[in-house]
């Protein structure tokens, strides 16, 4: 907190109100019930035995399709209609 003097408000401390703890309950434990003993056995035992083994066979190899030809792209029709436009008045 900071204090700023001023001489036209006197410096009088504030009220004081002593600091009370809350009112005090002991901390008693939660009432005890026995709680009742099980034996701590493992659980039944089952042996680890692996999954049933299947022989890691390939899938059988389906042949890939042929590749597929390309269609003739816009260009390389044009480059043959300009071609046929060239030869076909010379002959």
């Amino acid at each position: 907190m900071i204090f700023i003097y001023s001489p036209h408000y006197p410096t009088t401390p504030l009220p004081h109100f002593p600091i009370s703890p809350f009112p005090h309950f002991p901390i008693s434990p939660l009432p005890h019930f026995p709680t009742p003993h099980f034996p701590t056995s493992p659980l039944p035992h089952f042996p680890t035995s692996p999954l049933p083994h299947f022989p890691t066979s390939p899938l059988p190899h389906t042949p890939h399709p042929t590749p597929h030809t390309p269609h003739p792209t816009p260009h390389t029709l044009f480059e043959v209609r300009r071609l046929f436009l060239f030869i076909l008045p010379i002959s």
